[in-house]
Formats: C-alpha cells, structure tokens, sequence
C-alpha cells in the first residue's frame, strides 16, 4: 500500500514537472511482466523504468504505474510520412495480400511486417476485432498508397521501434545492425534474457534498411569487445593492429573502442578463437568451470536386447555379439561411458547413471517409457533408433528431461527436449560449399554427378559457372582419355569436385582421376557430403590419400597415443574404436555441462564450442524446435593419415593429440 500511494505521489509530481509530456496509469495484473506492459503501450521497459524505479526487480499485481505517452497516444509503428493513421482520416487500399498465419504470430508482428497498423487489418478482418489471429487462417491485409517525403521515415520521439528476433539470432548481430554495443542493446532492454529466443520483442534505434550495417558471415567474422580491451590486447588476440581495424570499422576513428562493440575482422583473423553463432569467441573449457558439490543424474539408454542374448556359454555369447551389430555397437559406446564416468568421478563431479535396455524391437517401447525414474532425469544419452527417442522425448518432455540422441541425425521428432549430437547433412553440405567458394576461385574446377545429386551440381554450378561439369549416368564409367588436356589445367591446381553415393562410380573416378595425376597436373578429390559408401574397403585409401581427398565429417580420428587411449587400454585391454571414443566424448561432454548449471538449455546458449577426441560439441536452437549440434570438421587425406583443414585459412594441421578440453589426469583437481 506504501508503494502504491507513493506512485501516486511521483505521478502528481511528473505532471507538474513536465507539463508537456502526456501520461497515462496502468494497474498491474497477476502474472504482468515489466515487458509486457511496455509492449503493451509501446514504450521501451527503459522509459517506464525512468518514470517507475521501483519497478527495477519485477512488479507486483495491484501496483499503479506511471505510462508515458506522446500528445495524441501515437504509434510506434514506422509508417512513412505522408500516410495517415487510423485514427485520422480513413485511407483506400490499392490492393490487397491474402497472408496465411503462421505460428507465433500475432496481429503486432503482422501490423509490422507488413507496414500497417493493427487497427488497420483489423477492419478488413472483422474477427479480429475479439480474437488474436489463429495458426492457418487467410488474411486479407490492406496495402496502401504510400507517399515519402525527402525527410524519409517518420521516427518516433524515443528513436526506437520493436524489433522481433530472429531464429538463432544472437545479441551481438543485432546490435550491429543498429549501430549499438551490447551494452547498450542490454539499457534499452533491461528485462531481456542471455539467450534470445525466437519472437522476444526487443527495442532498438530507428535504422532505415538501406542504412543497417549488414552481417556478411561467409567473407567476414566478428568480434564483441571485452571490458577493458585496448588496441594492443586485441592485436595480441586477434593479429590485427589499430590501422587495419579502423579500415575495416571507421566508427573506431570517431567513438574509439568501446565495451560491447560489435567490430568486423578479417576471416584470417583470431585462429586461437572459434566461431559459436556466428562471432568469435575464446575457447571455452567446461573442466574450469565445473561446480562440483552438484550431484548429476544421468539415464544411459541403448539397444542391448539382453533378453535375447545366449548366456549359457561364452562361444554363444560371442556369436551373438557378431550377429547384432546393435548391441556391438552399444556395448562398445557403453565402455566408452563408463570411462568419461571414471573421468569426471576424478574430477570431483558426483554423477548417478542408471542404465537401460531398450531392446532392438518397437515392442519394449512401451516398456521403457513407463519407467518413471525416467522422468527425475537431468539428462538421458540415448537411445540409438529415431522411433524410440521420439517416443521417449515426447513422454519426458514435461518434465523437461534434455535426451541427447547419440547416433541419429534424421527422422527426429525436434521437440524442445532433445538435442540432436550429430550435425545434419544439410549443414556438413553447406560449411563445405562455403569452403568451396572461399577457396575456388582461382582453381580449376571439375564437376561429376550423377542423376541423384542434381540440386547439388546447381549450387555447385551458381558458385563457379565456368566449371567443366561431367553428368555421369546409369552404367556409364569415366575414363581417362576423358580427363584431358581440354579439362585439366597445368596452370592451377584442378578441383574434382564428386557428388555420388554409387559404390560402382566413386570406385571408377577415384581410380580414374588418380591416374590422371602427373608432375604436370596437380588434382585434388573433393565432395560435400561423404557417404558411408567411401567406409567400402574395395575405395583405395591409398588412391584418397593421393588425391589429398577433401570433405566435411563431424568426428576427426586421432592417433593411439591419447591419454583417453591409454586409460582405455588399462581398462579394457585393448584399443578403443569410434563408437567407444564417441561414448566417452558425448557423456564427458554431457557431464561436464551438467556440473556447469543443471538447465542445459541455459548451456547451450552460455557456452560456446566444446571438443574431445574425436568429436565437438556446439549447440544452437534448431529451426523446427530442439538443439541441434553445429559442430564440425573439414579434413583432408595426406600420406594415408588425415589431418584437418583449418576453413577459415586454408592452412590444415595434423590432428592434435590432446582436445581442447582435454582429458583430466587421473589425479583429483
């Protein structure tokens, strides 16, 4: 009650004091949000901040606020000067846009994206009048004549406008689009979260399209400048020196460096640095960020099918083995988890893992979603077939239980829960055409595909339109009178850029291309997606290796002389194969971020790339919902070993012996 009559006492004093400024009160309600309201009556939560401090740490129901409001409540909306409101004189369409609505959007996303006011769509949509729009429904939106004077766009008085984020849209693209720091963005702000989610409503500086500063990811990367970061720090961190930064960002010659500044940098620029979301960012090591009185429980879930495995004898237990490939390859993922386990016990992380069997046939589903300890999860690693993590994300989902599907990276049901671990094809295919076009230009580029990569050979063909393109078709093999003088050059290196999943063609090219290769005529094989045809051991490594073969993968082999390696071999006598160490890189990993903070939703925007052995972990917001792991390498054969390619140089390295987050010493921390 003090704090209401206290309100009231400002807003006597406000309208005394500025006599030309309008306000109106507004009364909070259960479950009202300092957003809300500001959203509400189109001010930024910074303004009713000004005029209500006491607001600072949340509003209660009942409370009064002071609003601020322009003489004649005007709208934020950006219309161009010359167009009249619907408050004033009634305009006629020139036409109209049928708009089918899509989910999450609401009659002030339509109102803005199409550059009318709510009141306007909602005169030609008279249900709207009692109702939000429904998901699926046509709407008949209003287009008008529109008139703009040399003056341009009509601001509102405060020079901000509401802007809706964008899908996995980071904070720092956002306000270098606007001309701010993060800082800044953050003042204007105030209740906004660390990580953006699709749809918030943020308000920012009137920008004309035309003038936003564009965010170019495939030529440039970017930086967000740290507290107390000078010139010479960043030369140290980034290579890069005052003259060559203010070449590339001329604000810096007027406003100096400033916390939170968005700066554009060369893609050669910060190589100790990885990308996460599209800006650079030092390497993150979850292991010095551990909190280890926090106890994890963790469901391990795979396809052991022990029901139908022969105990009576060791021989029938093998031959068992031999005849499941399922249960080999949990049982060797599952050593490599009981060894990320021993890892983090030794780290002084407390971890309780429960582990289950879902069996290899639909029929156990049912089965295993009724264990309700399920539920009381942090996190579930596993299981390995789609069907069954769909079923099983879709019954923990309430509880919000995060499932990490170990293997799958199609037919995926994307529910909020689940975090799929693999990078999907179309991403590996995208980071490598990306690589292609940064790196091509003065090579000499060779295109074979067949009929079933034909969307491929497109984008391959819009990137180098002068690119010689062999289209092989069914029962037809290259030869080597077909590799010429007429396609080859002796002048630059020649790319052979493969698209194909036949056994029978990549067997036929490799073979064919490898012998084309003389001290005249430098080749490299290359493909954008590297199928598990190229696993066939009638491929000739060797002639890869030759051919210094190029592709995206999302694991990188390593040599034996890891110290995973060798706490491996101590345990289990022998040597640990892809599906172990994958084991042991996804539940160290998961581990690790659950000793971070328990919301791993909240980890997955906090931190940026994570790597292992074998394999790295970067998780964004997928488009159709869920996480998605953005993680990946470019490698290339070189003398039958292969080594990764640094894409934003084009310099490659072998593999490192160690990760990035290493694996802990058998002594305690």
């Amino acid at each position: 009650m003090k704090n209401n009559i206290l309100v009231l006492l400002a807003l006597v004093s406000f309208s005394i004091a500025f006599a030309q400024q309008q306000f109106k009160t507004h009364a909070v309600k259960e479950g009202e949000t300092l957003e809300q309201i500001a959203r509400k009556y189109r001010v930024t939560p910074f303004n009713l901040l000004k005029y209500n401090p006491e607001a600072k740490n949340g509003v209660e129901p009942n409370t009064i606020l002071v609003i601020p409001v322009a003489a004649g409540e005007r709208s934020d909306l950006t219309l161009p000067q010359g167009t009249v409101s619907a408050e004033g004189k009634e305009r006629t369409p020139e036409r109209f846009i049928k708009h089918r609505v899509k989910r999450k959007e609401t009659l002030f996303s339509l109102a803005r994206k199409y550059n009318v006011t709510e009141s306007d769509i909602k005169r030609y949509n008279s249900e709207l009048y009692s109702r939000m729009p429904r998901k699926g429904e046509r709407l008949e939106i209003p287009v008008f004549k529109t008139v703009q004077t040399q003056t341009g766009w009509r601001v509102p008085e405060d020079g901000l406008v509401p802007y809706i984020v964008k899908p996995s849209e980071g904070k720092w693209r956002i306000a270098y689009e606007h001309g701010i720091t993060e800082d800044r963005l953050q003042e204007l702000n105030p209740e906004m979260k660390d990580v953006l989610q699709e749809g918030d409503t943020l308000m920012v500086p009137f920008v004309p399209g035309n003038e936003k500063s564009v965010v170019v990811d495939s030529l440039y990367n970017y930086y967000v400048v740290k507290p107390a970061e000078g010139f010479y720090r960043l030369k140290i961190k980034l290579g890069l020196g005052q003259a060559e930064l203010e070449a590339l960002n001329p604000i810096l010659k007027d406003s100096g460096l400033q916390r939170g500044m968005v700066l554009k940098l060369p893609k050669s620029a910060g190589q100790d640095l990885v990308i996460n979301n599209g800006v650079l960012l030092e390497k993150f090591s979850l292991a010095d960020s551990i909190d280890t009185p926090a106890r994890a429980k963790v469901g391990l879930v795979l396809p052991f099918d022990l029901r139908s495995v022969n105990f009576d004898s060791l021989s029938g237990t093998k031959n068992d083995i031999k005849r499941s490939p399922l249960l080999g390859i949990s049982l060797d993922f599952y050593t490599g988890v009981l060894v990320a386990l021993d890892s983090a016990r030794n780290m002084g992380i407390s971890v309780d893992m429960k582990v289950y069997d879902s069996g290899q046939k639909d029929q156990f589903v049912q089965q295993l979603v009724n264990q309700r300890d399920l539920r009381e999860m942090d996190a579930i690693v596993g299981p390995v077939r789609p069907s069954v993590i769909n079923s099983l994300s879709r019954y923990v989902e309430r509880d919000s239980v995060p499932v990490f599907a170990p293997f799958a990276n199609k037919g995926l049901d994307m529910r909020s829960n689940v975090f799929q671990t693999l990078p999907p094809d179309y991403l590996m295919r995208s980071e490598m055409l990306r690589y292609l076009e940064n790196y091509g230009a003065d090579k000499n580029v060779i295109i074979i595909t067949d009929r079933e990569n034909a969307e491929v050979k497109s984008r391959l063909t819009s990137i180098f339109p002068m690119a010689k393109v062999i289209d092989t078709l069914e029962g037809k093999f290259l030869r080597i009178e077909d590799l010429d003088s007429l396609l080859l050059s002796s002048e630059k290196e020649n790319w052979v850029i493969l698209e194909t999943d036949s056994f029978n063609l990549i067997g036929n090219v490799t073979a064919v291309v490898n012998s084309a290769q003389t001290k005249d005529f430098r080749i490299r094989l290359l493909t954008t997606l590297r199928g598990n045809v190229y696993d066939n051991k009638n491929i000739s490594n060797l002639h890869l290796s030759n051919l210094n073969f190029q592709y995206p993968t999302f694991y990188k082999p390593v040599d034996e002389s890891s110290v995973f390696h060798q706490m491996y071999e101590k345990r289990f006598g022998g040597l640990p194969n892809r599906y172990a160490t994958r084991g042991f890189d996804l539940m160290f990993d998961v581990l690790l971020r659950l000793a971070y903070d328990k919301d791993l939703s909240y980890v997955a925007g906090k931190v940026g790339e994570t790597e292992y052995i074998e394999n790295k972990f970067n998780y964004q917001r997928g488009l159709q919902g869920g996480y998605v792991n953005r993680a990946l390498y470019i490698v290339r054969y070189e003398d039958l070993t292969i080594k990764e390619v640094n894409p934003n140089a084009d310099l490659y390295s072998k593999v490192p012996r160690s990760a990035s987050n290493g694996v802990p010493s058998s002594k305690k921390r």
